[in-house]
């Protein structure tokens, strides 16, 4: 009888040794799969992040020739609906991104 114990020991083992394999297998492509989701994710976001900041910048850049085409920071508020206050606001944040900074004094310019 000791020899068909250790035989079937044997057998446990080996199949013990099959499972612990094959959950392994999945255990690994589940975390490669959620690596690829995550790293989609953050794709994304930077898809819809740029998709934003460019709708953004249409709106601000329609805002503008709103108030150009209207001659009157007022009447384009008013068309809006928005404060005059507001407008300006909006219309003086998008001109002073796109507008670099001076220098200051002190500041070298490596081109010079």
């Amino acid at each position: 009888m000791a020899a068909s114990e250790r035989v079937a020991a044997l057998r446990r083992a080996r199949e013990r040794q099959a499972r612990i394999e094959t959950a392994t297998s999945r255990t690994l492509k589940a975390q490669a799969s959620m690596q690829r989701a995550v790293e989609a994710k953050a794709v994304a976001i930077d898809r819809h992040d740029e998709r934003v900041a460019a709708a953004e910048e249409a709106w601000v850049a329609e805002i503008a020739e709103l108030v150009r085409t209207c001659r009157s920071a007022e009447a384009a508020a008013e068309i809006l609906g928005w404060s005059a206050r507001e407008l300006r606001r909006v219309v003086k944040a998008d001109r002073d991104r796109h507008t670099p900074p001076e220098p200051r004094m002190g500041d070298t310019d490596a081109s010079c």
